[in-house]
C-alpha cells in the first residue's frame, strides 16, 4: 500500500504541471487572439470581401459580415450556406479555422480546414486566405 505522504507528493507534483501548462495555454491564446485581430483586419475580411465581389461579378451573390472576430461570408440565395473564417481556441494549440456549411436537398453538409495555427498566424496574408476559399467554394458554386 502507498504511504499517503507519497500520494499527496505526486498529486502536488501533478497539479502544479497542470497549472504551468494551463498558463502556457493561456498565455498562446492571448497571443493567438492578438495576433488574429491584426491579421483578421489587414487580409482576412478585405480578401473575403474582394472573393465575395468577384463571386457576385460572376453571378453568385454572397453577403460578407464581421461578427466579433469573425469573417463570415454568406449566400444570399439560402442563409444555411456559409463560409465562416474564427479563431479556435479550444484545441491543444489556438488555430484559425475555415468552416463551410452548405445544404443538398434537406442534407446539411458541414466542412473544416485549418488554415493556420500557433505561431503561423501572424503570418496569415491574403493568398493563403484565397487558397483557402477557392478551396471551399465548390459546392456553394455547383448549379
Amino acid at each position: 500500500m502507498l504511504e499517503t505522504a507519497e500520494v499527496r507528493r505526486q498529486l502536488t507534483h501533478r497539479l502544479a504541471e497542470l497549472r504551468k501548462a494551463q498558463a502556457q495555454r493561456r498565455a498562446a491564446a492571448e497571443t493567438a487572439r492578438a495576433a488574429f485581430e491584426g491579421v483578421l483586419e489587414r487580409e482576412i475580411a478585405p480578401t473575403v470581401r474582394q472573393f465575395a465581389q468577384a463571386l457576385k461579378a460572376e453571378g453568385f451573390t454572397f453577403s460578407v459580415q464581421t461578427p466579433a472576430s469573425t469573417v463570415r461570408m454568406v449566400s444570399d440565395r439560402s442563409s444555411d450556406n456559409v463560409v465562416d473564417i474564427v479563431l479556435e481556441l479550444g484545441a491543444a494549440q489556438p488555430a484559425v479555422v475555415v468552416r463551410s456549411a452548405y445544404t443538398r436537398g434537406r442534407r446539411q453538409l458541414e466542412d473544416e480546414r485549418t488554415l493556420a495555427q500557433g505561431d503561423a498566424i501572424a503570418s496569415l496574408d491574403g493568398e493563403r486566405v484565397l487558397a483557402a476559399l477557392l478551396d471551399v467554394i465548390e459546392p456553394f458554386v455547383e448549379r
